[in-house]
């Protein structure tokens, strides 16, 4: 089942691809195509926070409007359903994007420094939802985020992941996988004081259901 639409937004790290007007127009058109979705908007924000900020507040009224919410259309849902994936940018970027409804994702490139973990230590915790963006971000020994982790994966250098690696408990040196969502809790917890159930109740359980609806587990 489809339950968002993106991943999509701005990314000013590789503008030799594609220069900043051309992405707004593209943007503004994947916006209106998500308008008629009724889904929650999975956003990708590197290195363009502001202007993202400033295409979205422009939609505010219009998504309100279409996005259904379980407590019904009042002043508090005039906001965007959705996520900004891999948040990387300042508290005050954060605060603006929570302004909007808008949930926080973080993973392994959410807390490579002690900036970024002084950002994800003032979110709360009922606006962060966990990711792992494998195969990419992971958590490295020398990010600022790595004292916090208490699992640690074992690991084998191959170019690529493989069932055979998987079956004898191994993961790709440097690769993400979906398990290593567990270190991204266990920083979290960390970082705020709480245990790493708590941060998974409301991370992965309670904020996943609220802007995702109930998820269920489809068999294979």
């Amino acid at each position: 089942n489809v339950i968002a639409i993106g991943e999509f937004g701005l990314d000013y790290a590789r503008l030799h691809f594609c220069p900043k007007e051309i992405q707004h127009v593209g943007f503004r058109a994947q916006l209106e195509v998500a308008l008629v979705t009724d889904l929650p908007l999975y956003l990708h924000n590197r290195e363009s926070g502001e202007d993202l900020m400033e295409i979205l507040s422009e939609y505010t009224d219009r998504f309100a409007r279409c996005q259904k919410y379980p407590d019904g259309d009042n002043a508090e849902n005039r906001r965007i359903r959705g996520i900004v994936h891999s948040f990387d940018e300042s508290l005050e970027i954060a605060k603006k994007f929570l302004s909007l409804g808008l949930y926080i994702g973080i993973n392994g490139c959410s807390l490579k420094t002690q900036q970024n973990l002084d950002v994800v230590k003032d979110i709360p915790l009922e606006s962060l939802i966990l990711e792992t963006d494998c195969p990419w971000c992971d958590i490295r020994p020398t990010h600022a985020g790595f004292s916090y982790i208490q699992t640690i994966f074992p690991c084998k250098k191959e170019k690529q992941y493989n069932k055979d690696l998987g079956k004898m408990g191994f993961c790709v040196k440097n690769r993400t996988e979906p398990c290593h969502v567990a270190q991204v809790a266990e920083v979290v917890a960390g970082l705020k004081g709480l245990k790493v159930k708590e941060v998974v109740d409301i991370c992965c359980g309670k904020n996943v259901c609220e802007l995702f609806g109930k998820l269920e587990k489809r068999s294979k």
